[in-house]
This record gives C-alpha cells, structure tokens and sequence, in this order.
C-alpha cells in the first residue's frame, strides 16, 4: 500500500484497484451526482477488494476522483477507493490516486485473491496500531469488574438509574487471557484483561467473541472509556457512583482481526516483525 494512503486521515480504502480514466465529468448511474471530479474509469486490475467488489476487474466504473488530482483521459492510476453508491453499476470514492509507475510493478505482479490481500492488509494495520500483541489462552469471561448479579429494572427505554438503553449496546465482557508469549509491546503481568463486545447487534457482531479456552493471537489496542459504560446496562445495580463517569483505559478487541487460533498462525506471525519479547514462540 501506498505511503500517501495509509497516512491519510481520510477513511482508509477498501477497494484498492488499477484503472483507466476513460471520460471526465461523466457517471454511468443517473443517481451519481456529477462533477468536475467524477470519472467513468475502466478497472484493468482489481489489486485489494471486499469480496462484493472482487469480480469487477473488466469493466466500468464510476469514480469520484481524490480532491486536488489532475487526470485526463487515457491516463492509468493506482486508485485506493472506498465503496460509494451501488445499482446497475459501482461507483466508488478515490481516497488516494497515483499515477502507474515503475514501483508500482511489484504490486501488480503478485496475483492472487484480492480480498484475501484486503485482509492481510487489514491485518497488516491492526498489529501496527496495536499497543499489546500477546499469545495466550482465555481462563475466564466474566462481567467487568463493578457489575452487579441483579438485573436491573426498565421502563419506557430508560433503565432504573434514567440511563438510556441502546439498540447498540455493546454489552461487554471481560476476558481473563494467560499470557505465554508477548509479540509487541510490554506486558510484565502473567494475565491480561480484555473487553470485548458481546452483543450480536449489527455494530458489533463482527467482533471477537471470547470463550473459557480459546487459545491464539491477541491484537490488542488501549481505549478510554467512561467507567459507567463498562458496566453492563442490564446487570449494573441501581446506584451508580459518583466517579463513574470517570474515563478508564482498558484493552480492546473490537475488529474481525483482533484475535487468531492457534491453529492459523501463518498470517499474524506474517504481520510481527520481531519475535516474542517474553515466552517463547509456538
């Protein structure tokens, strides 16, 4: 991937292809709002791509090209795009767009599935921003710490203490995981303790979801959150502290490649570039 893009603070791409400019200000769908920017662009090479959008090397395309790019038709560029509006046709968002030059070969050449490139790429992101990457084994899941056994009562969408229940509560639990091996990162401590959503609803459900036993890789990322939304809104008791709403810092697996089996490590080890700095590697 292209320096430029992975530094943009835009939305990172995920569809990332070679195309052809072949009209400027133009779209294929009427529902495409057209512009200076907006391009029908041939896709001569799908490089990385969700598996919806794997199949579109070949054809046409509308691309709303990255702000402050020049291009003429004729010209081919490396486009790293986001999904836009979907119809009869596709019409994508181009995060970053370079124009086709000799370094670019070795990513042209290398064949293979472009959604399984998108995940290990993906993956390749995750380790990099991780704060902790161990291996380990899970030894229990249970309600974070300050959760109480009783249920607590509702009444028109709010709970007992006038909190709002949400659609999209995350319902977290807590992953006790018994460290062998730390991959990235410093972790002294024999365990450590992970949240992760439990909810089923469409926000979350493509997180981890942790069992007693589940043994693998743990990407693991810090995130502040308010002490009160740690506590489970169906289990928490009805008097809430004072300093609930204080901010706490825990480790997080919320994305699809924040946790891998044992018995996939090809990829995660691909994604390390040191070995174990405690235990030793399996």
């Amino acid at each position: 991937m292209a320096k430029a893009e992975k530094d943009s603070p835009g939305p990172k791409a995920t569809f990332v292809f070679q195309g052809t400019v072949k009209k400027l200000k133009a779209a294929l769908m009427k529902s495409v709002p057209v512009d200076a920017r907006t391009a029908i662009v041939h896709v001569d090479q799908v490089l990385e791509a969700p598996a919806n959008m794997r199949h579109l090397a070949g054809t046409d395309i509308t691309v709303q090209l990255a702000e402050r790019a020049k291009a003429a038709a004729g010209e081919a560029f490396v486009f790293h795009a986001v999904g836009w509006i979907f119809g009869d046709s596709v019409a994508v968002r181009a995060v970053t767009q370079e124009p086709v030059q000799r370094e670019h070969a070795p990513l042209l050449a290398r064949g293979g599935d472009p959604v399984v490139h998108r995940a290990d790429r993906e993956l390749k992101d995750r380790v990099q921003d991780a704060d902790l990457v161990v291996s380990g084994t899970v030894v229990a899941v249970k309600l974070p710490e300050g959760s109480e056994p009783q249920v607590r009562a509702t009444r028109g969408g709010v709970d007992v203490a006038g909190k709002p229940l949400s659609e999209h509560d995350p319902k977290w639990r807590e992953a006790i995981v018994q460290v062998a091996d730390v991959h990235k990162g410093e972790h002294a401590a024999d365990r450590v303790s992970v949240l992760f959503p439990s909810s089923q609803d469409v926000r979350w459900f493509k997180a981890p979801k942790f069992h007693a036993g589940q043994q693998g890789y743990f990407v693991l990322q810090k995130s502040k959150i308010k002490e009160s939304d740690r506590v489970d809104t169906r289990t928490r008791g009805a008097a809430i502290p004072a300093e609930a709403d204080k901010e706490v810092e825990v480790y997080t697996a919320l994305h699809p490649e924040d946790f891998h089996p044992y018995t996939q490590p090809e990829r995660i080890r691909a994604s390390l570039d040191t070995k174990p700095t405690r235990g030793r590697e399996r």
